[in-house]
């Protein structure tokens, strides 16, 4: 009998991330054994008493991890690649697959160019470097899945609005000449590249790399005071035009299991 689904989700605290996990636990009644990866445990945890309670009984106290619906939190800043290598050696050493990773850590692409003690653009680090770390460093255990059609790694960021023409190939982490406008492109064809990569190395595992429009998240007010001030002024067009990310779980191509 195949194991209970095992569903990684990086980011899932606050906005899309949290609008996304909360969906699909729900989706799949709380039977899945669902990890949410990120830095604010209190919202992790009020996401999780939010959860069905599940109503698989094949387990019992004495199953691996695999074959328990558990519902958890793990606390890691992924803006650190060295954080991101720890939080995957625990987890390759916790489980025997993984069968869905949904990756959506990041801050606003509006900010400045912030380095980490790793020498980084925060931005960068959270929106490229640190989901190619967690993919390659998970491969052995999405190599395992045993879902129909093989393990799914969902990556949200901006799909198709990057630009080849814009790389700089000799500062490829913009050390040198960065500004908001190239960080953007930078990611969303990195990230783009990196998805269609790792779709011909690992053709047993579905990547998918999309751009989820306007969606209301907390990342915009806490940008830049001008874009939070534009934000609450214009918001019953904003509104309009943009979604919840709970709305936004249903656009996307990803999905859980039925």
């Amino acid at each position: 009998m195949a194991h209970i689904p095992v569903a990684i989700f990086v980011g899932g605290t606050s906005g899309i991330g949290r609008g996304m996990v909360e969906a699909f636990a729900h989706h799949v009644n709380g039977n899945t054994h669902i990890i949410i990866i990120g830095r604010n445990q209190a919202a992790a945890n009020e996401s999780i008493r939010s959860f069905p309670k599940p109503t698989e009984s094949k387990a019992d106290s004495t199953s691996p991890d695999n074959d328990l619906p558990i519902h958890e939190f793990i606390s890691s800043d992924f803006s650190l690649i060295s954080n991101v290598h720890e939080t995957a050696n625990t987890l390759l050493n916790r489980l025997t697959k993984v069968d869905y990773l949904v990756l959506t850590p990041g801050v606003s692409l509006f900010a400045s160019r912030k380095e980490t003690e790793e020498g980084l653009d925060e931005k960068m680090a959270l929106s490229y470097y640190s989901r190619w770390t967690f993919i390659r460093d998970l491969l052995p255990l999405l190599r395992k899945s045993d879902i129909r059609g093989g393990a799914r790694v969902y990556s949200v960021l901006s799909a198709g609005r990057g630009d080849l023409g814009s790389i700089q190939v000799d500062d490829l982490d913009l050390k040198k000449r960065h500004t908001i406008e190239r960080c953007r492109l930078a990611v969303s064809t990195y990230t783009d590249l990196m998805m269609q990569k790792l779709a011909k190395e690992e053709p047993r595992i579905g990547f998918s790399h999309a751009f989820p429009g306007l969606v209301r998240s907390p990342m915009i007010t806490s940008s830049r005071w001008w874009l939070t001030a534009a934000y609450y002024l214009f918001y019953p067009i904003f509104a309009f035009f943009s979604q919840t990310p709970e709305v936004n779980w249903t656009l996307v191509s990803f999905q859980p299991p039925s």
